[in-house]
Formats: C-alpha cells, structure tokens, sequence
C-alpha cells in the first residue's frame, strides 16, 4: 500500500509541530520538512478543518498543534487525505467499470482487507511511531 504525497507530507508537518516548542511558521515547516509552502498551507487546512492544528497570524504566530500526537492515527490522516483505503481500481470510485464487478470474489476479498486495514491504521497513533522509532535508534 503507498500513502498519498499528502498523507506522508500531513505525517512530516505534524512530527514537526509535535517537536516544537511553539507554534512554528509555515516558512520554517516548508524548510525543514522539504515541503512548499502551498503544500504545506494546504495540509494545514485539512488539518485545521479536523481540529489537530491551529494558525496564529503575528510576528510570533505560525502553526500549531491543538491535540497531541496520541490522538491522531494514521488513519485518521488516511481518512481525511486518500479519503480511506483502495487496494484496487475496482474497489474504490471506478468499479462500476469492471464488466466481471458481479462475479467476482476479488473484489469483495480486497473491500474486506482494506476495511481491516483501515482499522488497524486507526489504531496506530503519530505517538506510537515516534515512540517506536525512538527506542530502535
């Protein structure tokens, strides 16, 4: 399974606001995370949207978070950037196109695996992989 470019991009910014002391500009966040500044203005948006970041305008504003980390899964962020799980073209918008979508057991042995997967995914918290990271270095 590969995650969107946002989904990966939401999982740099939001370890970045997880580190920091403040609230972190969208310049600093585009420089240390290698992402644009309208990639990043626009995974803040969704995030905003979800009540996991918060802008503030100033000279000392910037971005931050409003939850912690072991509050946002990876699902979630699957949710709200890929819009869930497709392991296949047939199981997601387009599988009204495949001639064989009634016959087919594929289909519904991939539809089961995704929902599975999304729920794992829900389980796993941004925490838990830092956590997890932190203790192989």
């Amino acid at each position: 399974m590969k995650l969107s470019p946002n989904t990966r991009y939401a999982v740099r910014i939001l370890f970045e606001l997880g580190g920091a002391a403040g609230p972190v500009s969208i310049a600093a966040l585009s420089g240390t995370t290698g992402i644009t500044l309208r990639t990043v203005e626009l995974v803040h948006t969704v995030l905003k949207k979800h009540g996991v970041t918060q802008g503030f305008v100033g000279p000392r504003g910037g971005i931050h978070l409003k939850v912690p980390l072991s509050e946002v899964s990876l699902g979630q962020l699957i949710l709200w950037f890929d819009e869930g799980i497709e392991l296949n073209v047939c199981c997601g918008d387009k599988a009204d196109i495949c001639p064989r979508q009634r016959d087919c057991c594929t289909s519904a042995a991939l539809l089961r695996t995704a929902e599975r997967l999304q729920m794992k995914l829900n389980n796993l918290f941004l925490q838990d992989i830092i956590d997890t990271f932190s203790r192989k270095k």
